[in-house]
């Protein structure tokens, strides 16, 4: 939720996932590893203990790819506390409490832990408060922006199966024996597949057709023509005219709100690649 001046992440409104993993590693302690600078993220600094936090946070030992994951967030807060989004206080108390519940913990018994490994709860939520920001907040940031159009969906059902089209049609089916009959009458009569049916004394089928699902001939001519238009197939036996009456969308799988949220999402990875790329361009990055 965005309120007044100071965009604040509302911790009923936004998602953040937590680090479950988090706990899964403290007993690894890091407080004889001299803290020191391994990057400097336009004017700020990051930190070797920042690092080590982002190794527990994640479950990843890559080194180069937590510090690149970590400058990438950090530019992104940057840019969003420029925009005046916050962490407010009440919100990151409300994660390291999730945090801790989440691994059958109270709060002290998650500083406990922090400390043995060699680090303070200030500096958990320095972490968080840059994590929370670069997700949560980037989301927050983005969905105002992001506009998904009802074409964008149609597509998106289209690409993956989900849109099918049924015809209704009027179907009349005469036997070949009848066709002299047939032609005499259509060469007096402006062709109406109600009056021939009168005419002849048979009932019209109303039917709800897939491609395929008609006999060869027949279908082909009724997925060729617009609603509205009456089509003439034969085979060995009969002579069929249909009549078009309209075309139906058939959705299946996932709703159009999964669907909205999907491509959303999807939306947003890509935005903020793009973000990133521009942050990294336009601002002073070094790694030591």
């Amino acid at each position: 939720m965005v309120s007044g001046n100071s965009k604040a992440l509302s911790c009923g409104s936004v998602s953040f996932k937590i680090g479950l993993a988090l706990l899964l590693f403290l007993e690894i302690s890091f407080s004889s590893l001299i803290d020191r600078v391994v990057a400097n993220v336009n004017g700020e600094p990051l930190l070797e203990s920042e690092v080590n936090m982002a190794r527990l946070f994640y479950g990843n030992t890559d080194r180069q790819t937590l510090i690149k994951m970590l400058i990438d967030k950090r530019l992104i807060a940057q840019f969003l506390r420029e925009k005046g989004f916050n962490t407010p206080e009440k919100y990151l108390n409300k994660v390291i409490e999730d945090i801790a519940r989440s691994n059958g913990k109270t709060v002290e018994q998650l500083i406990t832990d922090l400390s043995r490994a060699g680090f303070t709860l200030e500096d958990l939520k320095n972490f968080l408060r840059v994590e929370i920001l670069s997700t949560a907040g980037l989301q927050e940031y983005l969905k105002h922006r992001i506009e998904i159009t009802e074409i964008e969906i149609e597509l998106e059902r289209l690409k993956k199966g989900e849109i099918e089209y049924v015809r209704e049609i009027e179907l009349l089916v005469i036997s070949k024996d009848k066709k002299e009959e047939i032609l005499e009458f259509t060469e007096k009569n402006k062709l109406d597949i109600t009056q021939l049916a009168n005419h002849l004394g048979i009932k019209i089928e109303r039917l709800k057709v897939k491609k395929g699902d008609l006999i060869e001939p027949l279908d082909k001519e009724v997925w060729e023509v617009e609603k509205g238009h009456t089509v003439i197939a034969e085979d060995d036996e009969n002579i069929y005219f249909a009549k078009i009456l309209r075309e139906i969308k058939v959705f299946s799988g996932r709703s159009e709100e999964e669907i909205r949220e999907q491509l959303l999402l999807r939306k947003m990875e890509e935005e903020r690649e793009k973000l990133v790329k521009q942050l990294r361009k336009e601002r002073f990055v070094e790694v030591y």
